[in-house]
């Protein structure tokens, strides 16, 4: 069964916004909207697979101001912002804020659906990155620090003996060390080993 895809749509142009509705209802997404920021703060419910469409230009409140307090507020979604003027300054300034696009009016109903769902796709796959960067963190987090110091070094290339030297223990416990630490990680290269350490270093994505 495919996973309901949802647009959050975000203007105080009424008849703007029902044609916005009807365009996506039509591609078979489940529309939500609202006339302001502040309506759209109040009532809206972040779901999983979604888009937010924002005007650029609205009273009070404009799109990238709402985009601002949206990440303030932990509303990790992408944002889609369109404007009657693109203009280079409003375009870097969006793009800087994390703005997935910024479209100028008037709007192409398919380029708006493919922007749509190149967004909710681009989603799903940070999700996924990130699912697997708290499963590497997870899993290095059960070695210990004689281990760590092991797998390092491993990393680096350095081959047992080498890795003996520098701890000044012998080539068998380090030996010993891989065994166990290849182990608990549930890995059986050290290419595996060193793609665990580099997802655990990634920051937020």
């Amino acid at each position: 069964m495919a996973t309901e895809q949802w647009v959050a749509i975000v203007d105080d142009d009424e008849a703007f916004r029902k044609s916005l509705e009807r365009v996506f209802r039509s591609a078979g997404f489940h529309v939500e909207s609202f006339g302001g920021a502040e309506s759209f703060l109040a009532g809206y419910i972040p779901k999983d697979e979604a888009c937010i469409i924002l005007d650029l230009r609205m009273p009070f409140v404009g799109g990238l101001e709402l985009h601002e307090r949206m990440k303030a507020r932990g509303i990790d979604l992408p944002v889609i912002i369109y404007t009657g003027n693109a203009d280079v300054p409003v375009t870097v300034r969006a793009m800087q804020a994390g703005t997935f696009a910024v479209l100028e009016k008037p709007l192409s109903n398919e380029l708006l659906i493919e922007q749509v769902r190149l967004a909710i796709a681009s989603t799903r796959g940070r999700r996924a990155r990130r699912g697997q960067i708290a499963v590497a963190r997870a899993r290095l987090a059960l070695l210990t620090e004689r281990e760590r110091e092991t797998a390092l070094h491993l990393v680096d290339g350095l081959s047992a003996r080498e890795v003996a030297d520098r701890l000044g223990i012998s080539p068998r416990t380090v030996e010993a060390h891989r065994m166990n630490l290849f182990r608990k990680l549930e890995i059986k290269s050290g290419a595996e080993l060193s793609r665990l350490f580099v997802l655990a270093e990634l920051g937020d994505v």
